[in-house]
């Protein structure tokens, strides 16, 4: 287990295969399907921690699993994708755990992770015009609206934040 960073109530770290099921719970896995497989994957869970994993072997980065302190639970996953040629940044909550500001302080561990520790120079992130907890976020670490995209039967609104906006904020935040 590497932790990648850690805030005043959350640990974010790589993934283990404890996670599994607390992880299919937060996205909403049917807990029957849910079992750990050296050869290939048998569920969605456990195909996002594979998935997850890869990208940690491949690039150095991911989504990474957010622990609270107090209790040492899983309690969601942080971290980036690519897009493109992007980088987007994502995160899932269990539910019970929402409306605490512990999506809010994992983002912006996340977002100084990628932009002084791994050099990006922007982040993007999307969110359905009508998702206002995704909204609130995107609003909390400074994101600006850059457009709206189609995807499927969606339309989703398209945020960036660049490393200079990020450090900025950050160096004001310090002082």
């Amino acid at each position: 287990m590497l932790i990648v960073a850690e805030t005043p109530r959350l640990i974010l770290r790589t993934w283990q295969e404890a996670d599994l099921v607390p992880y299919a719970d937060i996205i909403g896995s049917a807990q029957g399907e849910v079992h750990y497989s050296t050869h290939s994957p048998a569920s969605k869970a456990e195909t996002d921690l594979w998935r997850f994993q890869v990208e940690l072997d491949q690039k150095g980065w991911s989504r990474w699993a957010v622990v609270l302190k107090e209790n040492n639970r899983l309690i969601g996953s942080c971290g980036f994708s690519s897009y493109g040629k992007c980088v987007e940044m994502s995160w899932r909550f269990s539910q019970e755990y929402r409306g605490r500001g512990l999506v809010i302080e994992a983002a912006e561990a996340v977002t100084e992770v990628g932009f002084c520790r791994l050099g990006f120079k922007e982040i993007i992130s999307f969110a359905s015009p009508q998702n206002g907890f995704a909204l609130d976020v995107i609003e909390s670490l400074g994101m600006s609206l850059d457009g709206y995209e189609g995807w499927c039967n969606l339309t989703v609104a398209r945020f960036s934040l660049t490393s200079s906006e990020a450090l900025s904020t950050i160096a004001h935040a310090g002082s």
